[in-house]
């Protein structure tokens, strides 16, 4: 990535920062945003190895010699993914926020991307009109959904359901989506995660029919992916008995899952069980070679 200097403003790869200067730039810029954003550089790590963020590839704004502005770039193959876009208030409506989405988007031509995506949230009208101008269109909508605590009956596990080791479950994840799912949903994303995540799988005699991973955290069932095969004819039964069954073995913990589709199929399980929509993002793409 070439640095470049307009305005005093200089762009560098993000990878010439230290984690601790990465997060606390992050954190500053996400101050009194839409929601909490707060991260340590432990955290930060994971989530580049989780979402296959390249620092190398990810760029921030010096101002003075002051970091000032981020942008991250995660690639897979011929895809990318956008996120982490921030700009310190002091430095706001400058066209900085701009530069770096340019910048992002100059690394993708060069690194021959199909697609360049990113999620904004629906609140954010500033944002998604920069997006738009920038060429970036909108494909569809993501939900972030929330359970109160106590909504569920302690009961045993249900006839047929089971716990099962994340790796099993993983092999079943493409013959059981038939919904493209957004990057933090992908397979890659559960399988550089699998060791932080319990499964629970339904069985019909020696077969898998669906199953849920999830990660206990912050009084709360996380849920990374539900699935079941598509050709079930009882689909959205076998996703209400797998959520029930995960939430029926500790009712004390509410749920939360981040960026279902619209289109999943088996959002109705998730509304269904008094799951409520907390957050809307709107996931947007960038036809690179267009």
């Amino acid at each position: 990535m070439k640095k470049s200097t307009l305005c005093s403003i200089d762009l560098v790869p993000a990878a010439d920062l230290s984690y601790d200067r990465l997060t606390f730039l992050i954190n500053q810029a996400y101050l009194n945003y839409y929601l909490p954003v707060w991260i340590d550089a432990a955290q930060f790590a994971r989530m580049c190895a989780i979402e296959d963020i390249d620092l190398r590839k990810s760029v921030v704004a010096l101002g003075d010699d002051t970091p000032v502005a981020i942008a991250l770039l995660a690639l897979r193959g011929d895809a990318g993914w956008l996120s982490g876009v921030g700009v310190l208030a002091p430095w706001r409506r400058r066209g900085i926020a701009r530069r770096i989405i340019e910048s992002i988007q100059a690394v993708a031509k060069t690194e021959a991307l199909r697609t360049l995506r990113l999620e904004v949230l629906a609140q954010n009208e500033g944002g998604l009109a920069l997006y738009q101008q920038l060429d970036f269109r909108r494909e569809r909508d993501l939900l972030v959904l929330t359970l109160e605590p106590g909504t569920f009956d302690p009961l045993p596990l249900p006839p047929g359901v089971a716990p099962a080791s994340p790796g099993l479950i993983l092999e079943h994840y493409t013959a059981f989506h038939d919904t493209r799912m957004p990057w933090q949903r992908q397979l890659a994303s559960c399988l550089h995660h699998q060791d932080e995540l319990r499964g629970l799988a339904l069985w019909e005699a020696s077969r898998m029919a669906g199953y849920v991973l999830y990660q206990l955290q912050q009084g709360n069932h996380v849920v990374v992916d539900l699935a079941v095969d598509p050709g079930h004819p009882h689909r959205l039964q076998v996703a209400r008995t797998l959520l029930t069954a995960m939430h029926s073995a500790r009712p004390d913990m509410g749920g939360s899952t981040i960026n279902l589709p619209t289109d999943d199929p088996l959002l109705p399980a998730f509304t269904g069980l008094h799951y409520r929509i907390w957050q809307r993002q709107h996931e947007l793409v960038w036809e690179v070679g267009e």
